[in-house]
């Protein structure tokens, strides 16, 4: 008898004092969801000092409508089946605007008999939690975005402000193998490569120095960004060299663009410090349906740039033999 007065008094202190020094909400709802039993900090939640004015509130009461609507619906479901609904992650306006997340989990509370006779949960505030989460994202998401710049940059010219040779070299091998699995597809597009090089530059450093040369790179890398779509991709792979990769574009159309260019350069005047200087460019061109793969692309337009050199220079050359 002694020993079932101690274990009572025991029980009655651990329930008291889980029920009001937890800091995690516990509650207790009878068959309407009507609050039967509440912890000190649910009362608090719900802005309650004393936790007997709970008694036969529900949560429709003091929270927002729709929050506690998506309550009552996993209390009916819990009642309906037996089973707990843990871990659920619910976001709370406040009244005074601040938004909280609580962390809830739900049970079925059974009589003596094993009947469902309501529910029974807890729920912990994670708001701190959820605001470091938050901040950690937008954290990610600027770092993700100075990655993408340090990339982008990684990848530029710095003199031209065009794509520089790893990335010609890679968006050539990327290229020529999306085309190729298009093709296996049934799809015909196609995609060329388009190279210059700048007609007697070794001349314009010699006569007017570097200052002058790097000028007329620019110069000329301004001409061939302004000729082609900005879906293209422009490169400078060399010191006077170019490349322009021109997507869903045969041999012919890639011949009219080049021509273009070709065009553009020599109706231009390089004006540096008061120097104007005649400019032209040699052009190969070459596409993805003759070629069995990207280097061998490479080689065929590097090629007919070296005989439109040959031929006098400022051509344009599609063709692999005189």
């Amino acid at each position: 008898m002694n020993n079932m007065i101690t274990l009572n008094i025991k029980e009655t202190l651990i329930i008291n004092t889980i029920m009001n020094m937890s800091y995690d909400t516990i509650y207790f709802k009878d068959i309407n969801s009507r609050i039967i039993l509440s912890s000190k900090a649910h009362a608090k939640l719900w802005g309650l000092d004393d936790p007997a004015d709970a008694i036969g509130k529900t949560d429709f009461d003091f929270f927002p409508e729709e929050f506690a609507r998506k309550a009552l619906k996993i209390e009916q479901e819990i009642m309906a089946t037996g089973v707990p609904v843990t871990d659920i992650i619910e976001e709370l306006r406040r009244e005074d605007g601040k938004k909280m997340w609580l962390s809830a989990s739900k049970y079925p509370l059974y009589d003596t008999n094993g009947n469902i006779v309501g529910t029974w949960g807890t729920s912990k505030d994670i708001t701190t939690l959820k605001e470091t989460e938050e901040e950690l994202k937008k954290v990610n998401a600027k770092l993700k975005a100075a990655n993408l710049k340090l990339k982008a940059l990684s990848s530029k010219d710095t003199l031209s402000g065009l794509y520089n040779k790893g990335h010609y070299f890679d968006v050539m091998k990327s290229s020529f193998e999306i085309y190729k699995r298009r093709r296996i597809k049934g799809q015909n597009n196609s995609f060329s490569l388009i190279l210059f090089d700048i007609d007697n530059f070794k001349d314009v450093n010699d006569t007017y120095g570097h200052l002058m040369g790097d000028y007329m790179i620019r110069h000329i890398s301004n001409i061939i960004r302004n000729s082609v779509r900005s879906s293209d991709t422009c490169c400078r792979y060399g010191g006077d060299e170019f490349a322009v990769l021109v997507y869903d574009t045969d041999l012919d159309d890639a011949i009219e663009i080049a021509e273009k260019i070709r065009k553009n350069i020599e109706n231009s005047r390089a004006n540096y410090m008061g120097i104007q200087v005649k400019v032209t460019a040699s052009i190969g061109v070459s596409t993805f349906d003759e070629s069995y793969d990207f280097i061998d692309m490479i080689d065929k337009a590097d090629k007919r740039l070296y005989i439109s050199k040959s031929r006098g220079k400022n051509k344009v050359s599609c063709l692999s033999a005189y």
